[in-house]
């Protein structure tokens, strides 16, 4: 695993539970993120794109409400081996929840690093939206 990580910290106008089960539940992640997800169900996560050939695969490696972490499978290869982890807490400054986002493991000279980097922040503005108001915004919807 590589040592690079991308960052991110957001403040959520909403308790943790609900921000948990955005980032836990099928329909939390469909909200958000991409309108075809499989699960997470028995550990598993599957999350599928416009024009990609198969589903992103994760595995579920911490779900509780501290935190929530996936494990990148083999698909996509550039992504294979890294760890998604969404850390939960109270927000110190204000009523809320603050998210500590990151995706972690890249090797440093990964050439999707630039692509992502801005990807994953507006995709988290999705998920603060949704955890925000409870309407639906999934960034990718096909």
């Amino acid at each position: 695993m590589g040592e690079y990580n991308i960052l991110m910290q957001f403040d959520i106008d909403a308790d943790r539970e609900p921000v948990r089960d955005a980032l836990a539940s099928e329909s939390g992640i469909r909200s958000w993120w991409s309108s075809r997800t499989d699960g997470p169900a028995e550990g598993q996560l599957r999350v599928s794109f416009p024009d990609v050939p198969q589903p992103f695969e994760f595995t579920v490696s911490r779900d509780d409400s501290e935190r929530v972490e996936w494990v990148t499978g083999g698909f996509p290869p550039w992504w294979a081996g890294t760890s998604i982890r969404w850390d939960l807490s109270e927000n110190p400054d204000r009523p809320g929840t603050r998210l500590l986002f990151s995706h972690r493991g890249y090797e440093p000279d990964n050439p999707v690093i630039p692509i992502v980097t801005p990807a994953w922040a507006q995709i988290i503005l999705r998920l603060k939206g949704y955890a925000e108001t409870g309407d639906s915004q999934p960034f990718f919807a096909f």
